[in-house]
């Protein structure tokens, strides 16, 4: 029988050490399977200067909290602000940027994650926004197929460095019907 759907909400700030515990066990999930140049090796509650980030994410309104039975099981940062990171002019003015999605990668993270890309959709038009844009590991053919199945096509790709090690990042835009 399928779970049912998430409840969604804003984030706030007592939410921050949930965000925080689900962002490291994906990393964790991640680099158990080998896979740490997606994020690197240091566990995001580790990282000087992150913890407080989500907190100021959370106050801006900025992150979608992703719970069921009450435990957060996924999140979706997304905003109007394209991250100076990406290529100029790669994603159209005044589009809604993900920041990031993340979901538990056990059972109870299933669907989730299309529900955080929903919402993501909802925010984007609530704003006007033209498209949704996110960038992403390129090195993940996962990641590059869900997102194409999604409607969002590779529109750049760039390097960054990540502990001293270029990473290539691909950038992805879906357009959105925007009446008017």
């Amino acid at each position: 029988m399928p779970r049912p759907s998430p409840e969604l909400r804003p984030a706030t700030a007592g939410d921050v050490a949930a965000l925080l515990t689900l962002m490291d066990s994906v990393h964790a999930w991640l680099v158990a399977r080998n896979r740490p140049e997606q994020w690197g090796t240091v566990p995001f509650s580790r990282i000087p200067g992150f913890p407080g980030r989500v907190a100021d994410w959370a106050r801006q309104g900025v992150i979608t909290l992703a719970e069921r039975d009450g435990r957060c099981v996924g999140m979706l940062a997304a905003a109007p602000v394209v991250p100076p990171r990406v290529p100029a002019g790669a994603v159209p003015g005044g589009s809604m940027f993900i920041h990031t999605v993340m979901t538990d990668r056990g059972p109870d993270g299933h669907g989730v994650g299309a529900a955080l890309l929903e919402e993501a959709e909802r925010l984007a038009g609530a704003h006007g926004a033209p498209a949704l844009a996110l960038d992403h590991w390129a090195g993940s053919p996962e990641l590059g197929r869900l997102y194409d199945e999604r409607g969002y096509v590779k529109v750049t790709e760039y390097t960054d460095d990540q502990a001293d090690t270029p990473i290539r990042n691909a950038v992805r835009v879906r357009s959105l019907h925007v009446p008017g």
